[in-house]
């Protein structure tokens, strides 16, 4: 079986493992919606969008015919702002993640790839990673797969990092 662990979100990623084929890590593609405005400072800030289309095509690439394929996403949610000890994220960036979900499950849907949502909570936990930061997940995906240590590299790479973990914490337990 195929599985293609997702990091929901426009900086998200996919990895496939299993079946036999090579470990992938590949971005989740976007495009821009709308028109620029203006952001922080003197910057422009450009809205983007996943790009279900392109979106699709990745999917079937990545399970090739033939081969059965579950797909697993990080079950994310809006969440309060924030409370006394902790920041969330922003209501721009729950909203985000809440349509970017909702693409992903219609890409799946129309793929015909069966899914499955994980809590953040639960494979985390598996791994020990509860309470860490983003570069202790990049680390632990680099020791389980050191064939894609190069996708997983730079400190922006997190979101790979947790798709790999995604896949792997799937392969290991729904598999």
């Amino acid at each position: 079986m195929v599985i293609i662990g997702i990091d929901i979100g426009l900086t998200g990623s996919l990895t496939r493992l299993g079946a036999g084929l090579p470990p992938v890590i590949v971005d989740i593609p976007t495009m821009a919606d709308g028109e620029p405005r203006p952001g922080r400072g003197n910057a422009m800030f450009q809205p983007r969008r996943i790009e279900g289309r392109q979106l699709l095509d990745l999917m079937r690439e990545l399970c090739p015919a033939g081969h059965a394929a579950l797909a697993v996403f990080e079950d994310v949610k809006a969440r309060p702002m924030h409370n006394d000890k902790v920041q969330f994220n922003t209501f721009h960036s729950q909203n985000s993640l809440v349509l970017s979900r909702g693409v992903i499950q219609a890409v799946l849907d129309i793929a015909g790839f069966q899914s499955k949502a994980v809590q953040p909570l639960t494979w985390k936990k598996w791994y020990g990673l509860q309470n860490s930061d983003k570069n202790d997940s990049r680390s632990k995906a680099q020791l389980l797969y050191p064939a894609l240590s190069h996708d997983l590299r730079l400190v922006k790479h997190h979101n790979r990092a947790e798709a790999v973990l995604i896949a792997h914490w799937a392969l290991r337990n729904l598999a």
